[in-house]
C-alpha cells in the first residue's frame, strides 16, 4: 500500500470508527473491505456516485467485484442511517455529504459520476 493509500485508509478508518463506534461490526466490515475498495477505485472498475454509493464502471464485472460493491453499499446505507439518527438529519443528506467528502479526499485517477450522469476522473 503506497503512502497516499495508507493516509486515505487511515483517515477513513478513523472517521468511520469515530462516527460509528456504537456499531463495531459495521466499522470492522467497512475497514476490512477498504483496501479492496481502494484497489478497485485505482484500477477504475468502480467509482463513486453523488449519493454516496459505489457504482461499477466495467462492462463485464466479476462476481467478486459485484459482491464487493453490494456489500459496501449495504453497509454505507446502514452508516448513513446511523449518522442521520445520531445527528437528527436525513440519511440522503448524510450520503451526499459523505460523497462530497470522498471526492475531496480522493486520489488522482479515481472516478466519480457527477449530477448530470457523466463520469469524471479526479
Amino acid at each position: 500500500m503506497n503512502y497516499k493509500n495508507f493516509l486515505l485508509f487511515f483517515a477513513l478508518s478513523f472517521g468511520i470508527t469515530a462516527l460509528v463506534h456504537a456499531d463495531s461490526d459495521l466499522t470492522n466490515r467497512m475497514k476490512a473491505r477498504l483496501p479492496d475498495v481502494l484497489a478497485a477505485k485505482s484500477d477504475g472498475t468502480i467509482g463513486e456516485s453523488t449519493e454516496g454509493k459505489l457504482l461499477i464502471r466495467t462492462k463485464n464485472p466479476t462476481s467478486e467485484l459485484e459482491k464487493l460493491v453490494k456489500l459496501e453499499n449495504k453497509d454505507r446505507s446502514e452508516l448513513f442511517k446511523l449518522l442521520a439518527k445520531k445527528t437528527g438529519g436525513d440519511p440522503g443528506d448524510v450520503a451526499k455529504k459523505f460523497a462530497k467528502g470522498l471526492a475531496s479526499k480522493a486520489k488522482s485517477g479515481h472516478w466519480f459520476k457527477n449530477s448530470s450522469g457523466s463520469w469524471v476522473s479526479k
